[in-house]
């Protein structure tokens, strides 16, 4: 037999804030409403639905038995109406309805995260999508159309269809296991020469990367984790953003060292858009985050 109880979304939001807050006094401040309102509004709610939802005490009110069963549909009744709400907004202001970046492994970190999550309290109903790759495969994903924005590790090279724009900068370092060091913060060009070097996979297939690539053997790895560990296991040395090993060099798996006659490196982080498109709004305000961070 079907219920005939009649209830409107304000009843349940005062009934579920009343829950939440444990109290009308401050159900109302949470609202914008007078305790009276927010109080006669449950009792209208208990008189539809035919059985009492609160015991209530002096200064105190508890949940009764049929009002926690109700309160278990009720909260995500609400919080769907208010999605819904905010999602009929969004399509009268014609928003995007999707957000789709593509991070290069070898620079993402939660700052990077953080600007995405800073886009979403402007753009509440946005679906949020994340994929991760070597900076080739975000290039590439970005001109398909597979992702709105990349942020990658610059190429040094000019990317056909894609718009790019320079971002933050970063420290290279050079790291290696403790073991292999010895204590030594300085090691010659040979040295480095005859011990195999751990390289990122698109260094490899990149060419205006190639003059990177300083020993007679190397390894590569297509992530940061497997790059370190290599290292950590003293297969060889390797170039990194320090920023992106800290906790490495921290807990004393990693160490840094310099190499006679070397310079320190410093390299860019690169934004890529599809190129002759237009930035729509949610992809504007992503790229006005993230051109507040700064270098590493």
């Amino acid at each position: 037999m079907k219920s005939k109880a009649q209830f409107s979304l304000e009843q349940l939001a005062a009934f579920v804030t009343t829950s939440d807050e444990g109290s009308f006094k401050q159900a109302a401040i949470k609202l914008g409403k007078h305790a009276t309102t927010v109080s006669q509004q449950v009792a209208t709610l208990e008189i539809d639905l035919g059985f009492q939802l609160f015991e209530r005490k002096v200064r105190k009110i508890h949940l009764t038995q049929q009002g926690q069963e109700f309160y278990r549909y009720a909260k995500p009744v609400l919080v769907e109406s208010m999605h819904l709400s905010s999602k009929l907004a969004a399509m009268e202001m014609h928003q995007p309805d999707s957000f789709t970046l593509a991070l290069d492994v070898t620079v993402r970190d939660r700052q990077l995260l953080r600007c995405v999550k800073a886009m979403t309290a402007q753009f509440p109903t946005l679906a949020i999508s994340v994929l991760s790759g070597d900076p080739l495969q975000v290039a590439q994903w970005v001109r398909e159309g597979q992702a709105d924005v990349g942020i990658i590790t610059t190429l040094f090279q000019n990317l056909p269809q894609l718009t790019v724009k320079q971002l933050f900068n970063f420290e290279l370092v050079y790291v290696a296991s403790p073991k292999w060091l010895a204590d030594k913060d300085k090691v010659s060009e040979q040295d480095i020469r005859q011990f195999p070097q751990i390289i990122y996979q698109f260094v490899e297939q990149t060419p205006q990367l190639s003059g990177h690539i300083l020993a007679n053997r190397h390894f590569t790895a297509k992530n940061l984790a497997d790059l370190m560990d290599l290292v950590a296991l003293n297969m060889g040395w390797a170039i990194v953003p320090r920023y992106r090993v800290e906790e490495y060099l921290e807990s004393g798996e990693l160490a840094l060292f310099t190499v006679d006659g070397a310079a320190n490196v410093n390299w860019f982080t690169e934004l890529l858009l599809p190129a002759d498109t237009v930035a729509n709004s949610a992809v504007a305000a992503f790229i006005e985050q993230v051109k507040t961070l700064s270098d590493r």
